[in-house]
């Protein structure tokens, strides 16, 4: 696996020119954000897809949306593609993708970018092994009913 290399941003999203290495526990200086992206995907019937996250991760065996951080070069948009073709093989277009608004997460020194794509055909998954171990499509009802199972963070940005 190669490393990710993020390109630091300023709370207003300008790149700073400062690049971090995830996993280096290389501190992100005060005032800087690393950015990422969820990716909520509905079928045209209106089930959600959530995914379960690998039991070695942080969180693991939650559920949550698909998602990460945005690599340096990235736009979210493209970061967003990325991740769901890495995560669960779904290959969309950039028009496919709307977007729903940005969270700044101090606590975590992120930018969360949020994006909704509705699929209109059946698509297989592939899940990406060491990151998802499952994944499902719910109703909204389903969802609610499994928030203490669900990422906190993601839930709190849940559609």
């Amino acid at each position: 696996m190669t490393s990710e290399v993020w390109e630091l941003v300023n709370i207003n999203g300008n790149r700073t020119g400062v690049m971090i290495e995830r996993g280096t526990n290389t501190p992100i200086p005060h005032g800087m954000y690393h950015e990422a992206v969820d990716i909520w995907t509905k079928s045209k019937d209106g089930k959600i897809l959530i995914t379960q996250r690998h039991p070695n991760k942080e969180w693991g065996l939650k559920w949550e949306c698909s998602g990460g951080a945005i690599l340096k070069g990235e736009r979210s948009i493209d970061g967003a593609r990325r991740e769901l073709q890495e995560e669960i093989g779904i290959t969309i277009s950039k028009e496919k993708l709307t977007y729903l608004g940005k969270t700044i997460m101090s606590e975590y020194q992120c930018i969360m970018y949020t994006y909704l794509v509705v699929l209109t055909d059946e698509v297989e998954l592939k899940l990406q092994p060491e990151e998802v171990v499952n994944a499902k499509w719910v109703s909204a009802l389903e969802l609610e009913n499994m928030k203490e199972e669900v990422v906190k963070s993601v839930w709190d940005r849940y559609l």
